[in-house]
């Protein structure tokens, strides 16, 4: 039986696969932008957060978890907090080691925010205090503020010490150190951590470098 030849592509048809190839990747990528976090910048599986790049209003992260309702091996200054699980979790694991190391006291005070409760912070608070709805790193989910009862301020306590020594090994950041608040625009907030995973947190730790750095610049 003879073989059948196979059909060689004219030129035109050549052109015209690569055109639909383009547009289907742009497609995609189009898609894939509209529907995913619009005005964010990623590296890996990063999210950066701030006044140039900004949430939805209907963003709202995914598998968030009542602490209240989880083990916990740190005080809740309310039963409503939540965050991500995988934040949770590494936070769990955190505060475990600071109680086994005899560092006790942490109250996580703040959690999730959605957008619309950020519009509400935002209002209520003194200009430069807060950040605005869709600028701040609470909508993810993947950020606490944390505090020790202490009339010295948090950054003067042992268990501000601890958490700056070690948070990193457990995948978090200080996420506005004094000496940054020109790069990350946000004053200086001993309170504040943001959970970015063990390797990124180990290797800004080792630079000094804060997530705008690390992923590249803030604009």
């Amino acid at each position: 039986m003879a073989k059948k030849k196979k059909r060689r592509q004219g030129p035109g048809q050549r052109i015209l696969v690569a055109a639909v190839a383009v547009a289907l990747l742009a497609g995609a990528f189009g898609l894939g932008w509209h529907f995913g976090v619009e005005s964010t910048r990623f590296r890996g599986n990063i999210l950066l957060v701030n006044e140039s790049h900004r949430l939805e209003a209907d963003y709202v992260p995914d598998e968030l978890v009542n602490l209240y309702q989880q083990r916990h091996s740190f005080r809740l200054a309310s039963s409503e907090i939540m965050l991500t699980r995988q934040t949770y979790e590494a936070m769990e694991r955190m505060f475990h080691a600071a109680e086994e190391a005899d560092m006790n006291g942490y109250i996580v005070t703040s959690g999730y925010r959605s957008y619309q409760r950020q519009q509400e912070v935002y209002a209520q608070s003194e200009p430069g205090k807060a950040q605005q709805p869709g600028a701040s790193e609470h909508q993810t989910g993947m950020a606490f503020d944390v505090t020790v009862e202490t009339g010295d301020g948090f950054e003067n306590t042992p268990q501000y010490s601890w958490l700056m020594a070690h948070a990193h090994e457990y995948g978090f950041i200080q996420r506005y150190p004094a000496n940054k608040a020109d790069i990350t625009g946000i004053s200086y907030e001993p309170w504040h951590y943001r959970y970015v995973g063990v390797d990124a947190a180990t290797r800004m730790h080792q630079t000094g470098q804060v997530l705008e750095e690390f992923l590249g610049g803030n604009g």
